[in-house]
């Protein structure tokens, strides 16, 4: 979303009413011209249930395997890799993946220690939003969940995001629950003030720079 302005406008512990807050939004969102996506993000490890995020659809996984470990790792990720991705190590030997996530990529995991990963949904439309199937999921991972939208009058840098469990975003040390973000222009503050007092939230602090 380039250089947006981010707003945190609301933090709280119930998740169900933080994403209704969110569906609200969604209400807002200026309709027939730029096209909306939405996409989720959850941080979690290897050896975590990771068979109950299948249900976010088409997604990919991101992780790093240090260097002492991709010899043990080569015929247990291979498979899963295209050719063009194989084995493209960094400079201090760390190997850098990004795999398609599948059943099969569960249980080749499994054989590896635990490992810090990422679980990313490609672009959805709006009617396939996974943030439902997200919240039934997430338990206590980090994880977000973004929508790009355009405002009334706005095209660019205009959008929301949901953070789950403290998850850093954009404002550092960011408090714990679960907080909705608004993204704006640059000199957006009275938009986010506007829209964030239409769902019953309001701008908390300054903002932030985003993406």
């Amino acid at each position: 979303m380039g250089t947006s302005a981010v707003y945190r406008i609301h933090t709280g512990d119930d998740v169900v009413a933080v994403h209704a807050m969110a569906r609200r939004l969604l209400d807002r969102r200026s309709t027939g011209c730029c096209r909306a996506y939405v996409a989720v993000d959850v941080e979690v490890d290897t050896h975590r249930d990771l068979a109950r995020y299948l249900t976010l659809g088409s997604a990919y996984l991101v992780v790093t395997l240090p260097a002492e470990l991709v010899e043990q790792a080569t015929p247990v990720l291979g498979p899963h890799l295209s050719a063009a991705d194989r084995w493209k190590t960094s400079r201090d030997g760390s190997l850098p993946l990004m795999i398609d996530f599948d059943g099969a990529v569960v249980t080749a995991l499994r054989r590896l220690p635990p490992l810090e990963c990422r679980i990313s949904t490609y672009e959805c439309e709006l009617e396939d939003d996974p943030a439902g199937s997200l919240l039934s999921a997430v338990g206590s991972d980090p994880a977000s969940v973004l929508w790009r939208v355009c405002w009334p009058g706005e095209h660019k840098y205009a959008g929301f995001e949901l953070g789950l469990n403290g998850i850093e975003l954009y404002h550092r040390d960011p408090p714990p629950g679960h907080s909705l973000y608004l993204h704006v222009r640059s000199n957006g503050e009275e938009l986010a003030q506007a829209l964030a007092t239409t769902v019953g939230a309001g701008a908390v602090g300054d903002a932030a720079l985003g993406r």
